[in-house]
């Protein structure tokens, strides 16, 4: 006797077999199991005149659905604060290279003039070292009194603006600012998550430096100009804008659908009738009109034969539904390394350093191979 095994909340959906030398019993347990390794919801027994027997019966299976994942070539990502919202000047910064926020000596002439601190001007006595301050727009006696006190400028911050009153402030973004680099990059597998400050100063133009190694005092700062066009330096900062491919699915499989559907199984049973052999055919779906198992049975007894073009007992198959892979797209074989956003070159001082090269190395060797044998 084939049973269903269950619980109070039907949760259980298992299989039991017990027999007996008499149809009416007693019956002897044998054991309780998942045939084929599907809980099962509904089932009957089927047994053909050459004494074949077949266990029908009804489950329920997830179908996944596989794409590959896109890939942009490049991926690029927006920079997240530490609390998650995008921070759009450093957004902008990363895309574009841009001599206000790249140029560290931008308000060099207000630091020469204190301009970039709140005010304070102090007047020293010469001889006591005694300290004080000159309020803000202070006339006559208020100033320092020469030659027994000298002046001494903190900051000449505007305090009577908004802007200014705690000094002028800069648009660059220093890449030593623990709060500018909160953020990684990982649109891209296979390239080496880093921080902006690294970003910043490795590039294939050689290592940056912050203050373009000119001092803020320097009496030639105010003829410095940009030197180095760094444009062209292969760095994720200083990249200029340029179109971006479309997405490609290219990328790491990844389940795009889950679909949980009924099947319905016909499994052959072993010669003693206490298991199944392995031996199965199955189809998604369920009868028409909400008709139970037993209409199979009875419909099979009619024409000595399973119905649907079943042929149980053909071949050993599985309950499992595999994955659907729809066939016009599949996962680049170099998917990890060939597709990925502009980063350091293979000659960047990271790469130097440690080795790891994050850029497709072969690509840009195909490309200088092409370019010599190019008349």
């Amino acid at each position: 006797m084939w049973m269903i095994v269950d619980n109070a909340n039907r949760s259980l959906a298992m299989a039991g077999v017990a027999t007996s030398d008499h149809a009416n019993g007693p019956f002897t347990f044998v054991r309780s199991f998942y045939p084929d390794g599907n809980r099962t919801r509904d089932q009957t027994i089927f047994q053909e005149d050459g004494g074949s027997a077949y266990l029908i019966r009804t489950f329920y299976d997830t179908v996944e659905y596989v794409l590959p994942s896109p890939i942009m070539q490049p991926i690029w990502e927006s920079v997240k604060n530490a609390d998650g919202s995008t921070n759009f000047p450093l957004t902008y910064h990363r895309a574009q290279y841009e001599e206000g926020y790249d140029n560290y000596h931008d308000i060099y002439l207000q630091r020469w003039r204190g301009e970039d601190k709140p005010w304070q001007v102090l007047c020293i006595d010469r001889i006591t070292h005694t300290e004080r301050e000159i309020p803000y727009g202070a006339k006559g006696d208020e100033l320092c009194s020469g030659p027994f006190e000298f002046k001494k400028v903190i900051g000449q911050g505007d305090p009577t603006h908004e802007g200014t009153k705690d000094g002028i402030r800069s648009r660059f973004l220093d890449p030593n600012d623990p709060l500018n680099n909160v953020w990684k990059p990982n649109s891209v597998p296979g390239v080496k998550a880093q921080s902006w400050h690294a970003n910043y100063e490795a590039g294939s133009c050689g290592q940056r430096l912050v203050d373009d190694d000119i001092q803020p005092y320097d009496p030639n700062l105010s003829t410095h100009t940009n030197v180095q066009d760094r444009s062209e330096c292969s760095n994720i900062v200083d990249n200029p804008t340029h179109p971006t491919l479309p997405d490609q699915l290219l990328g790491r499989p990844q389940v795009v659908e889950r679909r949980r559907a009924k099947f319905i199984a016909v499994s052959r049973l072993t010669f003693d009738y206490l298991d199944t052999t392995g031996s199965l055919s199955k189809f998604e779906g369920e009868l028409e009109d909400g008709a139970d198992l037993s209409f199979l049975v009875n419909r099979a007894k009619e024409s000595s034969t399973l119905e649907f073009g079943w042929k149980s007992g053909g071949k050993i198959d599985s309950t499992f539904s595999p994955p659907v892979h729809y066939e016009s797209f599949h996962p680049s074989t170099d998917w990890d390394t060939n597709f990925h956003q502009h980063d350091n070159s293979f000659y960047s001082l990271q790469c130097i350093i440690d080795g790891k090269c994050p850029v497709n190395f072969r690509d840009q060797v195909q490309a200088v191979a092409e370019s010599v044998q190019t008349p």
